[in-house]
């Protein structure tokens, strides 16, 4: 294995317990190491770091994977995943569904797996990870003997790695969609054709922690996917959610999980553009409005728009909520700082004409743990407001 040399200083970071090696860190060429192998990282006074794996043509050259004295091997990859699996059984004991592995946040970069009940669901999102991705599957297979293991390699951010795109089974027999609960919730998950893995688990808490607003309210879901924001509403007492997205496959699966759960008689799904929808409904019409949308600044240099974009979709949702009304809205740009969607939320109250007052402001769930030294793991902004 090879060693990469840092720049004086800059272990710093890595000694608090940051994951990641920048280009303009390393003091050696990184164009004479192997993309995707394994090296070393020691500062410049030759102090060990940990080990991870490289590729030169990324802006994040190395990813820290094992800390000194251990080694990427078999016996670590397997004890990181029983590891991850036990810290959910801790934060949601018995549960069938839940975001199993994180990435950094569980010492395997680049790595995503969902569970969906006996169903597993995988993302190899980096080209060191992709390496190992044989012997993943033969883990995953091994520690949790799912029905069914998926691989979604179809995020864009393959790209950046010099990855293809690509989805299917790996192993077992996916009949179609996969039956689960969630919090009392029924749902039925497209794991290969829908959204991320299936479903944004990462709203989870978020939603359990809005019910206590939703009691006999009409409440709108904007960006509705699947329908579980409306569906926690109805569950939490909402007299009539009402679910917007532009995807008709995503307006037909939360008409599926309305009727699957009792709630058709109070539901209703519309397959429209979001912006387009708000210009058209009345002013003052909802008493929750909940905006879930997806990232709008992917990139550093997308934050100035992506600010214009929040700006303007909370204003509009601001002018049909009712006076003394709940906004429920979220950003999942990490980009887009708690400080930048907190200044985009005022220039929109101030707009609409609408006084804010927070509630509540949260960011992703459990599941989703973030690395107190690593802010890179933290991205899921999540304001409750209300506007009067």
């Amino acid at each position: 294995m090879r060693t990469l040399t840092l720049h004086p200083g800059r272990e710093r970071r890595i000694l608090k317990g940051h994951r990641w090696v920048f280009g303009n860190e390393a003091a050696d060429p990184l164009h004479d190491f192997e993309p995707g192998s394994w090296v070393e990282v020691v500062s410049a006074k030759g102090a060990p770091l940990g080990i991870g794996y490289i590729n030169p043509s990324s802006l994040i050259a190395v990813r820290i994977v094992c800390p000194p004295g251990k080694k990427p091997d078999e016996d670590f990859f397997r004890q990181a995943l029983l590891d991850a699996a036990s810290f959910r059984q801790f934060l949601y004991p018995g549960d069938e569904t839940c975001r199993l592995v994180f990435g950094e946040s569980d010492g395997l970069p680049g790595l995503v797996v969902d569970r969906y009940a006996d169903v597993l669901v995988y993302q190899a999102a980096t080209l060191g990870m992709a390496k190992m991705e044989q012997l993943i599957r033969e883990l995953l297979c091994d520690l949790f003997k799912p029905s069914a293991l998926v691989f979604r390699n179809d995020s864009a951010s393959r790209a950046i790695e010099g990855l293809g795109l690509e989805k299917g089974v790996a192993s077992g027999n996916l009949p179609g969609e996969i039956p689960v609960q969630i919090d009392g919730i029924r749902y039925l998950v497209d794991v290969l054709g829908g959204q991320k893995t299936g479903m944004y688990l990462d709203q989870r808490d978020n939603r359990n922690a809005s019910r206590r607003w939703m009691k006999d309210k009409k409440v709108l879901d904007l960006f509705c996917y699947n329908g579980a924001w409306s569906l926690s509403a109805l569950a939490g007492g909402a007299a009539e959610a009402v679910g917007v997205d532009q995807s008709a496959d995503a307006v037909e699966q939360a008409t599926g999980n309305a009727e699957l759960n009792g709630f058709a008689g109070r539901s209703s799904f519309i397959a429209a553009n979001v912006f387009d929808y708000l210009k058209r409904v009345p002013r003052a019409s909802f008493d929750v409005i909940v905006l879930d949308p997806p990232a709008f600044a992917k990139t550093r240099s997308a934050i100035s728009e992506a600010r214009k974009g929040y700006t303007d979709i909370n204003r509009r949702a601001l002018l049909a909520l009712k006076p003394g009304g709940i906004l429920i809205t979220s950003s999942c740009s990490y980009h887009m700082s708690e400080e930048l969607f907190q200044d985009a939320l005022i220039s929109a109250g101030q707009a609409s004409g609408r006084r804010l007052r927070l509630l509540l402001a949260r960011g992703q769930s459990l599941d989703h743990p973030v690395l107190l030294a690593m802010p890179e793991t933290r991205y899921l902004k999540c304001f409750v407001v209300e506007a009067s």
